[in-house]
């Protein structure tokens, strides 16, 4: 299957690990010039290395994402190196976990920011270049307590913040399709990534590289998911090949979204 983007310029927000940085591995394997973007230079430096290795073209910049500037500095020089972004993917996290009374206003304040003003300020930098060549597609990465809060694991913040982008990506799309431009959001449910089981050792006390067995009584598949499967639906997502879809938020859970719709 060819996805139409070979010399495609690619910026992927938080590439450095897990489920984005297999997107960013299938982008770059098509042939996209692809930007690795991220805070840690160590973990950005071994995969803009490892796309190298297998013949790719690939970039790195350090950044704070959750910045207007740091955004606007990334993308100038991803342009700088490649040219204007045709594909921009957004994925911004923070591990702050916590019931009402466990955090503050301004963590609310915090992760409205990480979750939602992130995908703002990338939008403002690459929409209107994307506008200009009438081709662009912008992929956010976000979560099913979008739309289905899960209460028993201390979500508080994400469930209360993570709608707000989703809103906003449906309401760019209505704005931009005209401009051949398409905009999604993917939410991934439990993916058996490192920030996982960090996450399930540090706040429920699991062992690492272990699941805890309401995850699975909660999961019609049985199982986490694999980073690469949530990696496929955002590089499809980003192809020549998904110019119709647009305006969705699409979950890839296992089943475990309890909606039919």
């Amino acid at each position: 299957m060819d996805f139409g983007i070979r010399d495609k310029v690619a910026f992927v927000s938080g590439g450095s690990k897990g489920m984005v940085k297999e997107a960013a591995l299938m982008l770059a394997a098509e042939g996209a010039k692809v930007a690795i973007i991220a805070r840690t230079p160590g973990p950005i430096e071994e995969t803009v290395d490892l796309i190298r290795s297998r013949g790719g073209t690939a970039m790195g910049f350090s950044a704070d994402l959750t910045t207007r500037d740091g955004v606007r500095g990334a993308v100038a020089a991803v342009r700088e190196k490649f040219g204007d972004p045709d594909i921009a993917i957004s994925s911004v996290m923070e591990n702050i976990a916590g019931d009402f009374d466990d955090v503050a206003d301004e963590d609310f304040e915090r992760f409205f920011i990480v979750y939602a003003m992130t995908v703002v300020y990338l939008a403002r930098e690459v929409i209107p270049a994307m506008k200009t060549k009438g081709w662009g597609r912008f992929v956010a990465v976000g979560s099913g307590t979008a739309k289905e809060p899960v209460g028993n694991i201390h979500h508080v913040l994400a469930n209360t913040t993570r709608p707000a982008a989703v809103g906003f990506i449906k309401t760019l799309s209505d704005e931009v399709a005209r401009y051949g431009i398409t905009c999604n959001t993917v939410a991934p449910g439990w993916i058996g990534t490192d920030n996982m089981y960090s996450y399930l050792e540090n706040k429920m006390g699991v062992s690492h590289n272990q699941v805890p067995d309401f995850l699975f009584d909660a999961i019609p598949a049985r199982r986490v998911g694999r980073p690469e499967e949530i990696a496929s639906t955002i590089a499809y997502l980003c192809s020549h090949l998904a110019g119709y879809i647009s305006g969705n938020w699409i979950v890839v859970d296992g089943g475990k979204h309890a909606s039919a719709f």
